[in-house]
């Protein structure tokens, strides 16, 4: 009786077996019948390449143009990392996504470039620190834009500085108009109101808290008067008035 139960076990374990083989091999061609019939849809070219980017007119035809040159590749065989590389290479774009819709489409997602002021000889500042060169006529209200102006290598440093002296000025509802930096990193800031503010090389965030609190403290009333302020010195800050001879 358990030689019988023992045979039983091992008929049905080898039908187990031969059974999964079968289910196995059905699937395979299964797969390979579904491979071969999606082989043409594969290798068509593209229908279409949709570019969303809210970027000037013509740029943006200049830009449907280069990305219509992949048309060619088909919809797996289209490079997305390449495409992506070559529509951020473009001066408006500041990112890209590059997805794949389908069955034959690609859609391109573009981020503007965000200007945070002009750089003193031409092009823009963008929010990453980067100068690009663009046309001044297509950036909306380009010239009430800050000017940065310093050596080209310096954008990215002067763009940090930038943000953290606009909060500290802004407190007492003043804007930076202009943020100068010489070749040696001295700093200089032309505020809304006229008044100039020296600031040295070294520690010139700690310099420009402590002058804006005498300034708060004293000179608010009279910066009409004010034609620049000096902040190099440990204690205090020295004046230079309008009317001074």
């Amino acid at each position: 009786m358990v030689m019988k139960q023992a045979e039983q076990a091992d008929q049905l374990s080898r039908w187990s077996w031969g059974a999964k083989l079968l289910l196995l091999m059905v699937m395979l061609t299964v797969f390979l019948l579904t491979w071969q019939a999606i082989q043409p849809w594969m290798q068509r070219p593209l229908a279409q390449i949709v570019l969303q980017a809210d970027i000037p007119a013509t740029d943006k035809v200049t830009l449907q143009s280069q990305l219509n040159a992949h048309l060619p590749d088909s919809f797996f065989g289209a490079n997305l990392e390449q495409i992506r590389l070559e529509v951020e290479s473009h001066p408006w774009v500041s990112d890209a996504k590059v997805s794949r819709v389908w069955p034959n489409r690609l859609m391109v997602e573009v981020s503007p470039q965000i200007f945070m002021a002009r750089w003193y000889d031409g092009g823009f500042v963008n929010h990453k620190g980067q100068v690009v060169l663009v046309d001044p006529s297509q950036v909306v209200e380009a010239e009430q834009l800050p000017v940065l102006e310093g050596p080209l290598d310096s954008a990215w440093v002067m763009s940090e500085l930038f943000r953290q002296m606009s909060w500290l000025v802004g407190r007492d509802d003043l804007v930076i108009d202009q943020m100068t930096m010489a070749r040696r990193g001295a700093v200089e800031l032309r505020l809304d109101n006229s008044v100039i503010l020296v600031l040295g090389r070294d520690q010139v965030l700690p310099r420009l808290q402590r002058l804006m609190k005498v300034y708060h403290s004293y000179f608010v009333t009279k910066a009409h008067m004010i034609e620049r302020i000096d902040g190099r010195y440990v204690h205090g800050v020295s004046v230079a008035w309008k009317d001074a001879s």
